[in-house]
This record gives structure tokens, sequence and C-alpha cells, in this order.
């Protein structure tokens, strides 16, 4: 879907003149009628132009999702039935008469859209067709209905997204959102042409590289790939890895020639100093605004690069800002040895606190993964804190760890946190209202959550091939109970479903 179709409509009851609208806000709520009361209309006005099966004798829906807390994201929690036909949202609201082939009856939870996690990666350490499998698996047992997928490699993307379709076809139980890391001049010229051909429109730079796998690139061609950007058809947007990768050279070599042979994970911070991180933010915030195309800085870690968003976020229409659920819920005093090394590394509880305020407060938009899969061997964790690769699996966490942090420990109200992990990414990305939320319409992709109960999070029973979790033993709550995908379910209590791998491969 390119819009949201029923805007206008609730715009309409508002007032006599339709005006250019994105969604549904409170404003736009009739007077004398509640947020429910306009759903039902909309649900109703939905059957007037799609078939019924009342007078056929067939059901209407094919799955019917009853008594819930339904979180409608940027509206609040509405007590509603949710029923879904051929995939997609049919209806909602108390739809007396509609009957369906089955009934879920989810009293006492919260059923809330297919988390988006607009930041993974897949196949760095194994072959793709493995950690698709395994890491789509553990997303959808953890709620997550639609993966942000990182593309990298030399060649050119056509030769890659080929491979990368055909994975999917096999393994994928999510659907995904191709992201294209553009590194080299061959890829720089083919950006047009992918998002013609191929319908990508988000593309990714690192400005800080990582040795022996990604090269850094420097500010003219980070200002060529902003101008491709800009020229597309479709609305495009980067996405940076933004740290200065002078300033981390520079610390990594300090560090390392203090403590050449340490195994101990605290020196790890040192080598990529929050001013790196700092200086990279004013950096690509200039450069988005003189180049007029949006960017997407991803996983923003620290409380000075926040800061610095404070001052530049509100003055500048082209910053979006992403940060990670994992520095959400670990800080430096978790850190338990070499298996939490990540780049940028986990930071203090300060930069915790703060990236928990500024995501209440607007500043960032979106919490993602970063998911890099590996297992205990393929990180390396005996040798030296310099050669241990950095990277973890966390996908199937991902929700619980923000719901616990963010709403048990904080007081955040669930909508906001869900608001920032479906609606914020769907509409940044290009794919809303087909994800992000539950209007009749959208992708019958849902997660039921159940928030009276907690568990302890143990890797051993997770779905990722990973063997190890830097959420190992931590009690976590808004444990999903139930992952729908496309109107089926997909997993249930932690265990898949029989239903075979049928992710599909977003086009914009």
């Amino acid at each position: 879907m390119a819009k949201d179709i029923y805007a206008g409509y609730i715009n309409e009851l508002n007032q006599p003149e339709v005006r250019p609208h994105t969604g549904i806000s409170s404003a736009d709520i009739p007077a004398g009628q509640n947020t429910l009361q306009v759903l039902k209309e909309i649900s109703s006005k939905l059957d007037a132009f799609q078939p019924s099966g009342a007078n056929s004798g067939t059901p209407e829906a094919e799955l019917a999702v009853i008594n819930g807390k339904v979180v409608i994201p940027d509206q609040g929690i509405l007590e509603a039935d949710i029923y879904v036909r051929d995939g997609k949202i049919h209806a909602l609201g108390r739809q007396a008469g509609i009957r369906a082939e089955r009934t879920i009856d989810v009293a006492g939870k919260y059923v809330c859209p297919g988390i988006v996690d607009p930041h993974t990666h897949l196949g760095l350490f194994t072959p793709l067709d493995i950690d698709m499998e395994s890491e789509t698996r553990a997303a959808i047992a953890g709620g997550v209905t639609t993966m942000g997928v990182f593309i990298g490699g030399e060649r050119s993307h056509f030769d890659t997204m080929s491979e990368f379709a055909a994975a999917m076809g096999k393994n994928a139980y999510t659907d995904v959102i191709p992201h294209l890391v553009i590194g080299t001049g061959e890829q720089k010229r083919e950006i047009r042409e992918y998002s013609r051909r191929l319908g990508i429109t988000s593309f990714k730079l690192y400005l800080n590289g990582i040795p022996g796998m990604i090269k850094s690139v420097d500010d003219a061609f980070i200002a060529d790939v902003l101008e491709q950007v800009k020229s597309l058809e479709k609305p495009g947007i980067v996405c940076c890895h933004a740290e200065n990768p002078h300033l981390v050279a520079r610390a990594l070599r300090q560090t390392k020639e203090k403590y050449p042979d340490s195994h101990d994970i605290s020196y790890w911070a040192e080598t990529h100093p929050s001013m790196a991180e700092e200086e990279a933010v004013i950096r690509m915030s200039y450069l988005a605004g003189k180049m007029e195309t949006p960017v997407y800085l991803v996983h923003i870690s620290s409380r000075v690069g926040i800061e610095r968003l404070r001052q530049l976020k509100p003055y500048n229409k082209y910053l979006h800002v992403e940060t990670t659920s994992p520095y959400l819920a670990v800080n430096g005093g978790d850190l338990t040895g070499p298996l939490f090394k990540m780049e940028p590394p986990i930071r203090d509880r300060e930069d915790q606190e703060a990236l928990w305020q500024a995501l209440d407060d607007g500043i960032i938009d979106t919490i993602g993964t970063d998911n890099t899969c590996g297992t205990i061997a393929e990180k390396n964790p005996d040798d030296t804190i310099w050669n241990v690769i950095p990277g973890y699996s966390v996908i199937q966490g991902h929700l619980s760890a923000a719901i616990t942090e963010g709403v048990v420990k904080r007081g955040l109200t669930l909508e906001k946190v869900i608001t920032h992990m479906t609606k914020r990414p769907a509409e940044i990305f290009g794919i809303y209202p087909q994800k992000g939320t539950l209007l009749p319409g959208s992708d019958a992709d849902m997660v039921i959550l159940d928030l009276a109960q907690s568990d302890l999070y143990k890797a051993a029973e997770q779905l990722s091939r990973s063997d190890f979790s830097i959420y190992e033993g931590r009690q976590f709550y808004g444990r999903p109970f139930m992952t729908i995908k496309g109107g089926q379910v997909a997993a249930e209590d932690g265990r898949m479903s029989a239903q075979p791998p049928r992710g599909i491969l977003l086009e914009r």
C-alpha cells in the first residue's frame, strides 16, 4: 500500500475539507464518537466493497481474534475483536454476526501489530540459507514478522539480490525489507536501477567500516550516494553507520598499545569513543540537509550522540534515528565477557538512560536489534578481545527486552514502545500501512502478549542457531504468547507451528 486508505475517510467524518494526512490523530475522532466506534464504521465501509459470504453459507473471515486489548500505534489500546480475510485485517470492533473458520480467544492479553525490526544481518559467518532459516524462525517466535536485512558484498547487487531472493523463497519465515550496502563505484552507479528494477529504496553507508570485512567510505562517496538517492522516482533513504573512522582507528591503536594481550571486554568501549559517534552525527546531519536527502542513523548508542541529535533533529526534517534493544537493555555494568562484544560497543548506564529518554520524547524514532548471529566458536572468545568477532543474536528477545526495560521498569506506555517498534519503522521504510498497524486492509501480522507472565531468558530455549545470549538469566516480561503472520498462526508459546516458510521480499 502506498498510503493509508482510511485516513481520508476519517478526515471527512470530522470536517468538510480533506487535508493532506498520513494517519489518524486524536483530532480526527469526531465529537461524540470514540476510536472504537470510528473503527467499526471503517469496517462497515470495508464490507460495502468487499464480497461477503453471509448469503453463501461460507464464513466471512478465516480467523477471529477476540476479547483482546488491541494496540493501535499512535492511537491507544482498544478492547476489540479482529477479523482476518485473505491474509488482511478485514474488520476491527465488536462485529456481531461475522462468522470465522477459526476463533482464538485472547482475553486478558494484548494484540499488537507484528514487530518490524529494521536492522538485521544474515549470512555473515555461515551460509545465508542457514542464517535465513535460523534467525527468521527466532524472529517469528519473538513476535517479529518483518525484518530489515542489510545485504553487503562487493559485487553488483543484481547478483546478490538474486541469491538472496532464492534463499528467502526456501527458508524465510518473516517478510523482509532489503537494504543494500553501497561500498563500490559499481554499486553507487546502479542505485537508480536497484530502485527501478528491484523496488529497493533503502541503502546503507559505513562511515566506519569493519577491518577485513567492510570498507569505510569518505565524504565525497557519501555525497554521491545522497545525490543518487535524491534522484530516485520513489522516496528513498540512506542508512548510515555513524562513527568517524579516523577517531576510531586512533583510539583502537592507543588502546591496543596499552593492553596488547587483554581479554577484558571493558577495554573494547575505549576503542569506539562516543565522540566518534557525535562527530558523525553532526556530519551526516549537515550532509543530509545540504543534499536534501533523508538519512537514517543506525544503532545510536551514546549520550553525547543523543545530545547532539537534540540540537539538530528538530531543525532537520531529513534525520531519522534508530537505537537497538541491546543498548536499551544492557549497559557496561552487565558485561561479563567477550561474548558481549559489538560495534558500536555497549556503553554505560548514563548512555542507556539517555537513550530511553530520547525514545520517550521522540528524538529516537525506531528500535532495531542489529542482530548478527554467531556461535561461541565463531566469535572466538578465547583470543584477545581485539580478535573476538563482534555480534550476537537477540531477535527472539527483542520485544520482551524492550517491554521489560521500557514499560515495566521505566513506566513508558505499551502503546508508545510498540509504536517505535512497528509503525515508525514501517513509515520510514515505505511499507506503512501494509505493515505497522492493525487497521482494516493492513497485513494480518500480529503478536499477542501476556504481560502478566515473566520468564527467565535462556539461550538453550531460543530458536536461533546461536548457542549463547547476552540476556542469559534475565527476567523478562511481555512474552509473545502467539505470533500470527498473514492471518496464519506461525508460532505459539515459543514454538513454531507446522506452517512452512512463507516470507515475502517487500518491494517499495
